[in-house]
């Protein structure tokens, strides 16, 4: 559970192919392709022949046939608007290898040597799983507070390579996966 975006007056969510929104009650509605505008009273236009209808949250919206869209970027998985007081939050729900497929090339340029990346990918992995917040509603922020992640746009086919050929794999310390702190130089 990666956090995208807190403390939103506003957001849009889109997708280039149907997809869907599961609310609160387990009601799901089918959207067509298109941006979709929500507020912290989370108001969907659910079908077009009717006004937008409060739906009740979180909002948890499903994929169709291609990647959902926020803020300019693709994202694998589902995206999860929790509503605050005056305010939104929204959490990407994506495995862990699809993560790294986000985060590896975030983090190192995907031109450097396979070993390279295929050690950012072990490194990345571990430090996902060492420090996820479990009570939290996200596990994982997506700037430099944990990893960088930039969803699906930033993928490069040398990063997957690189995830799946070392996939689950982890570092160990003291009998714990290890916080394999990195950085831009080192």
């Amino acid at each position: 559970r990666v956090l995208l975006g807190e403390g939103k007056k506003a957001l849009a969510l889109s997708s280039d192919s149907p997809f869907s929104v599961k609310d609160a009650s387990s009601a799901v509605y089918q959207l067509a392709p298109g941006a979709y505008q929500l507020g912290p009273a989370l108001k969907l236009k659910v079908d077009p022949a009717q006004p937008a209808k409060a739906l009740p949250g979180p909002l948890v919206f499903l994929p169709g046939a291609t990647p959902l869209k926020y803020a300019g970027k693709e994202y694998r998985g589902q995206l999860q608007v929790n509503p605050g007081k005056s305010a939104l939050q929204i959490v990407n729900s994506v495995g862990l290898e699809p993560y790294l497929y986000g985060v590896v090339p975030s983090e190192m340029p995907s031109t450097w040597a396979p070993e390279a990346l295929k050690a950012q990918a072990v490194a990345a992995r571990s430090y996902a799983l060492a420090t996820r917040q479990v009570a939290a509603p996200f596990d994982v922020f997506s700037d430099t507070r944990s990893q960088m992640y930039l969803g699906v746009s930033n993928e490069s086919q040398a990063a997957t390579a690189a995830v799946d050929l070392t996939k689950g794999q982890v570092l160990f310390y003291g009998g714990t996966i290890a916080k394999t702190f990195f950085s831009s130089t080192s």
